[in-house]
């Protein structure tokens, strides 16, 4: 999968992210390339707001978040036109008005993903499109960890890890394909697609840079960023997309397991 991750993409992300997020955003960004997002355009755990700022540039969008803090950031990202601070399975939200709806990996740790569902089905307008990126059921089993413990027989080892991982990542609903689909038919919309993205290599490479990243995770912790010195750090993108580049040629053209791009519309 040697075009899921570009350099373009991974410029523009680098400096505000550590390498394991920014490697699974930019295989996101890929995805999203395609896409027809009529607006207005509704972000649903819109964190910081620097994925909607690189994927729908001037396009009119409202982010959503829970969190106080990546609200407050959203907000200065001026990547939206408006950000509400609300639980999306009790927000209020106006009925019938947005084009087009991106949940990226936040529908996953929502407690009550119907009522998520059906409040953002409501705010659609009749023909409107809802594009959700969520983990694979088994995701975690295709790191490296997870195999090599189970090459080497130590299997309930190697589900303890996964379990573990998943944990870590606060995974509230973990579903293959026609899980979610399931999901999404039962708050009403129609379900044209259920596309795989993310290849086992892109999973691995990932793993390899976490514990580096968790750097990145303390400063976000201290400060509300990710990176201190985003100009600085863009001086290391090229050489760091490279030495990505080659951690994904290692494994060739791996298969898809890391995550599904749900699509659900609103019937007419």
């Amino acid at each position: 999968m040697s075009d899921e991750i570009t350099l373009r993409d991974f410029q523009s992300y680098y400096p505000y992210a550590p390498t394991a997020l920014a490697i699974k955003e930019c295989v996101r960004l890929h995805s999203m390339r395609d896409l027809e997002c009529e607006g207005p355009i509704l972000d649903v755990g819109c964190g910081d707001g620097l994925f909607a700022r690189l994927a729908f540039q001037d396009a009119e969008v409202w982010g959503i978040d829970i969190d106080g803090n990546e609200g407050r950031r959203a907000q200065a990202s001026r990547a939206y036109s408006h950000v509400m601070l609300a639980d999306i399975t009790r927000a209020r939200l106006p009925e019938s008005f947005f084009g087009s709806c991106i949940a990226n990996c936040s529908l996953e740790h929502v407690p009550d993903l119907g009522a998520a569902l059906r409040t953002i089905y409501k705010s659609l307008k009749p023909g409107g499109v809802v594009y959700a990126f969520l983990p694979n059921r088994d995701w975690a089993s295709h790191m490296a960890t997870p195999r090599t413990l189970e090459r080497l027989g130590l299997a309930s080892l190697s589900r303890t890890v996964c379990e573990a991982i998943d944990q870590q990542f606060r995974h509230e609903h973990l579903e293959d394909a026609e899980g979610w689909a399931r999901w999404f038919r039962e708050a009403g919309f129609e379900v044209p697609r259920v596309d795989p993205i993310g290849s086992t290599a892109s999973t691995v490479t990932f793993e390899m840079f976490l514990l580096p990243s968790l750097l990145g995770l303390t400063t976000k912790k201290l400060t509300g960023r990710w990176t201190l010195f985003p100009r600085l750090r863009s001086l290391e993108a090229v050489p760091v997309f490279a030495l990505v580049r080659t951690l994904l040629a290692l494994h060739g053209d791996s298969p898809l397991t890391a995550e599904f791009l749900v699509e659900g519309r609103k019937p007419l």
